[in-house]
């Protein structure tokens, strides 16, 4: 009888441990990487900033600080406004009215002024030298006797207050006219002055032919007040004077007066009161007799009055 043979048993082929060792540490990598691939790209997309929120907050606190900062760009440009100074400066004249006459036009010393607050440092309230402001526009203009700068709070134009000085004598020279004040500075010359002949002083003319500078001395001040008071003195026993002069080399007043033929000699270092009365007596005297003098009376000495 015939049999089949069996066909042989496939044989089973069994993992050794190495194998599934190496088949573990492959599994156990590949996951490890997973793990740590997973984990690093969760930490980054922590890290990274979600950008529609933080937009969000960064437009509200701009909006919210929006009015701060205006208020912060008002109040800079309000100061300065505030601060800042035009070059338009106004001028107001103090003092009497009757000084006025003798100063220059206003414009003059507008100018003066509007150029001084051109300068870049006197443009601003907190950089302004008004000191040497006044004292340079003094310097320029010896007939004022005082100069001001008042700055306003609100508002941008400066106002320069001038008060002039009180002329109390025209002096005449070969230089020109003068107007002197009570020191006998001088103050202005004659031709800046549009309505001299209004100005009631004593005219004096100086034949010494010394030369004469503005703001400087020109003549001594007790000369000025002797020649003052004997005018005044004449003046008030209704004697009206024609010509004061001053001549070269002496120390000598010649005065003239309406109607009369003949002067007067005056000292100018006696006393201007007592030589004034010692004349008024000597023209009673000759006036009653009818007489009248050639050339001059002399009363430079004390008490005494002499003919010619």
């Amino acid at each position: 009888m015939l049999f089949k043979k069996r066909p042989p048993t496939p044989e089973r082929r069994v993992r050794t441990p190495q194998q599934t060792a190496r088949s573990g540490a492959v599994f156990s990598y590949h996951a490890n990487r997973a793990v740590r691939e997973g984990s690093l790209a969760r930490d980054m997309r922590a890290q990274q900033p979600e950008s529609n929120p933080v937009r969000r907050i960064s437009r509200k606190m701009w909006l919210k600080r929006l009015p701060t900062l205006a208020i912060l760009v008002a109040i800079v440009l309000l100061s300065i406004l505030l601060l800042n100074l035009g070059s338009d400066a106004k001028v107001v004249t103090l003092g009497e009215d009757k000084n006025h006459i003798f100063l220059r036009d206003q414009s003059v010393y507008r100018g003066a002024a509007q150029k001084a607050f051109n300068s870049p440092l006197n443009s601003n309230k907190l950089t302004v030298n008004t000191s040497k402001i006044a004292q340079d526009l003094q310097k320029q203009f010896p007939e004022l006797k005082a100069i001001s700068i008042s700055l306003p709070v609100v508002g941008n134009q400066p106002v320069v207050y001038i008060q002039p000085a009180a002329p109390e004598m025209i002096l005449v020279s070969s230089q020109g006219m003068f107007l002197l004040d009570s020191n006998g500075r001088a103050l202005i010359t004659g031709n800046q002055v549009s309505k001299l002949n209004e100005i009631d002083t004593p005219v004096v003319t100086d034949q010494s032919n010394l030369p004469i500078k503005l703001g400087s001395i020109a003549l001594p001040r007790d000369t000025v007040a002797f020649i003052r008071e004997v005018r005044g003195q004449l003046k008030a026993k209704g004697i009206e004077v024609t010509s004061l002069g001053l001549p070269p080399g002496t120390n000598e007043l010649h005065v003239r007066f309406q109607g009369a033929g003949y002067y007067v000699k005056f000292n100018l270092h006696g006393n201007a009161r007592g030589e004034a009365g010692t004349f008024l007596a000597a023209k009673a005297r000759l006036d009653s007799e009818r007489k009248a003098p050639s050339e001059y009376v002399d009363v430079r000495v004390e008490n005494k009055a002499f003919f010619r």
